[in-house]
């Protein structure tokens, strides 16, 4: 894990996805809002090992990662993957392209008392072929044609406005948590 030093109260936790590393731009800005903002982040940089079941993995790592947050107030930004953490993470939570498609996931966020950002696009299946909860602590933002990373295929103009107006929102998310 990357601590990235801030406000000790408020921490963000950072999960990845699969194939999709802290470091990835969703992920990428999603902390640099957070950290403009003068939080704490905690950032899981790896991804499951080869062998390892990919949703037992991250549970793990979510744990470790919530545990070490140790902040009054903590934050949840996961992406794909990472979105697992829902099942056991009640707090604030922006998930970016959460796997809606997974039932456990779906039944979390629809479970749900505290603000929660879903980010995701009717052209990504994990999102399509789920059920996005009605849930007034669920604030959404949709995005057509965009695939599991929030990108446009071969355009990466488009794909940059994407992302602007991704990391517009989830700071804004951070905004009104303060």
């Amino acid at each position: 894990m990357i601590r990235h030093e801030g406000d000790p109260a408020r921490c963000a936790v950072v999960l990845p996805g699969v194939r999709y590393f802290s470091q990835a731009p969703l992920l990428w800005f999603a902390r640099e809002a957070a950290q403009a903002r003068g939080w704490s982040v905690l950032e899981v940089d790896e991804r499951a090992p080869a062998g390892e079941e990919p949703f037992r993995w991250m549970r793990e790592q979510a744990k470790r990662a919530l545990d070490a947050a140790d902040a009054e107030l903590t934050v949840v930004v996961g992406k794909s993957l990472g979105s697992v953490a829902a099942t056991l993470f009640s707090g604030p939570a922006v998930w970016l392209t959460p796997l809606l498609n997974q039932p456990e996931i779906a039944e979390a966020l629809g479970a749900t008392r505290a603000p929660t950002l879903l980010v995701g696009s009717p052209a990504d299946p994990t999102w399509r072929e789920g059920t996005v909860p009605d849930n007034p602590a669920l604030e959404l933002l949709e995005l057509p044609g965009l695939d599991h990373s929030l990108q446009v295929s071969a355009d990466p103009p488009a794909s940059l406005g994407a992302l602007r107006d991704v990391t517009a929102r989830v700071a804004l998310f951070f905004d009104r948590l303060a």
